[in-house]
């Protein structure tokens, strides 16, 4: 299973490409998880 942080990125990952046709940056994806840089990698 995958962890909590994880199962978020797939999810604004899936959003993003679904509604904006194109993927987060990872100053997006730090402001949407509330999560560091590091975290995120």
């Amino acid at each position: 299973m995958l962890e909590d942080i994880d199962r978020k990125i797939l999810r604004i990952l899936y959003n993003y490409s679904s509604e904006r046709r194109r993927l987060p940056s990872m100053k997006e994806l730090v402001i949407k998880t509330g999560k560091t840089k590091q975290d995120i990698k």
